[in-house]
């Protein structure tokens, strides 16, 4: 038996008043994933444990069976795993725009990733401490890492989840660390422009120390890879020693290298037992609180994913889960802690003919802890 994880970041939304109440995942042409709640069985997953923040990185380490009450540490320690970078204190460094005081764009742009590597090395070459360093990764998506041993904690936010806000409420907080991160932020805002015309200020958070997450493959006994757009679930994957397959083209965005993502999977499978495949599109439009676009890309992952590893894959012979991390809904434009729609396919059927978030709750599995979802989907 093979195991295929589809992981279709932030699709699962609220109920949108220009869509008759319905929401995005309702409105959206669905048959590939109706036609997998219609022969498997369907439930709600609650990703996010209490008094955590509904982040991408605790909700897919809860969804792969880490606790993250044991593990987590941060985000910026998960995206260096994929870097193999290491330091003392790890943050993820988003290329922003602000305007008048105003987040303006966390995606600076979506500035490609050679502009974004031009940028880091600038702000290495006239970086004002030897205990900080820069390291490019994926677009605007880039870390910061503190070699200096400070004891107090930090609060930082999300740029994505202050989108259009003043950004004065919102800088780093605590101590001596984060009079430092405002610092480089101030410092930063003299750099960026003379070397790009997307981005004007860097904006760190997420940090903390590197974790240790136990190893995918001695606990739950399968050879597992990882597919996806994205540092973060790179970095979650090789540390629980799961290998990454990398795909070209792709964009972490609705216009990505979908053939290249069917045919990585298709392959994978071949070689592993358990394949996760992560896309990110959908949730990036939701920030952008755009819902006919979210519509769109659903339709798109529906056709292009979905519609594709169903025709190519063995079904008789491969199971199937599929849910988001996360809600995302278009709103609010950022993530909010609720469960999401589940369904697994080729183990048992419900009544559910439908995929999105309201057909799913009357589902079999009702409501579940997301991180017994690993023993649902690998239970032999």
């Amino acid at each position: 038996m093979k195991y295929l994880l589809l992981i279709p970041d932030g699709m699962a939304d609220w109920e949108v008043e220009e869509f008759d109440s319905r929401t995005p995942l309702e409105v959206a042409d669905t048959e590939n994933m109706d036609f997998i709640a219609k022969e498997g069985a369907c439930g709600m997953a609650k990703t996010v444990p209490e008094g955590f923040e509904p982040g991408s990185d605790v909700a897919n380490l809860t969804i792969l069976g880490v606790d993250v009450r044991k593990y987590y540490t941060g985000r910026g320690p998960i995206e260096a795993l994929a870097r193999g970078v290491r330091g003392e204190i790890v943050f993820r460094c988003n290329l922003v725009r602000v305007e008048n005081g105003v987040m303006a764009d966390y995606s600076g742009g979506r500035i490609s990733d050679e502009e974004a590597r031009i940028v880091i090395e600038e702000l290495n070459a006239r970086k004002p401490y030897d205990f900080v360093e820069f390291y490019a990764g994926k677009s605007y998506r880039n870390l910061l890492v503190v070699n200096k041993n400070f004891k107090d904690s930090v609060k930082t936010f999300p740029p994505h989840d202050i989108t259009g806000r003043e950004i004065d409420r919102y800088l780093p907080s605590g101590g001596e660390l984060a009079s430092l991160l405002r610092e480089l932020m101030d410092w930063s805002k003299e750099i960026l422009p003379e070397v790009t015309d997307k981005a004007n200020m860097i904006w760190p958070w997420g940090g903390g120390r590197m974790p240790s997450f136990p190893n995918f493959e001695q606990r739950f006994g399968v050879r597992g890879a990882m597919i996806t757009e994205v540092d973060l679930l790179e970095g979650i994957a090789r540390g629980m020693g799961m290998d990454v397959i990398q795909v070209e083209g792709i964009t972490g965005y609705i216009d990505t290298n979908y053939r290249g993502l069917v045919r990585g999977s298709v392959r994978a499978l071949e070689d592993y037992d358990f394949v996760v495949l992560h896309t990110e599109g959908i949730d990036e439009v939701s920030h952008e609180g755009n819902a006919e676009l979210k519509v769109k890309a659903i339709e798109l992952y529906d056709s292009k994913i979905v519609g594709k590893l169903l025709n190519k894959i063995d079904l008789d012979e491969t199971r199937i889960m599929l849910l988001p991390d996360h809600p995302t809904p278009v709103k609010v434009k950022t993530h909010v802690a609720e469960p999401v729609p589940f369904v697994i396919y080729g183990r048992e059927r419900d009544e559910v003919k439908f995929y999105n978030e309201k057909s799913c709750r009357k589902g079999k599995y009702r409501l579940m802890n997301g991180l017994r979802l690993m023993d649902l989907l690998l239970k032999k």
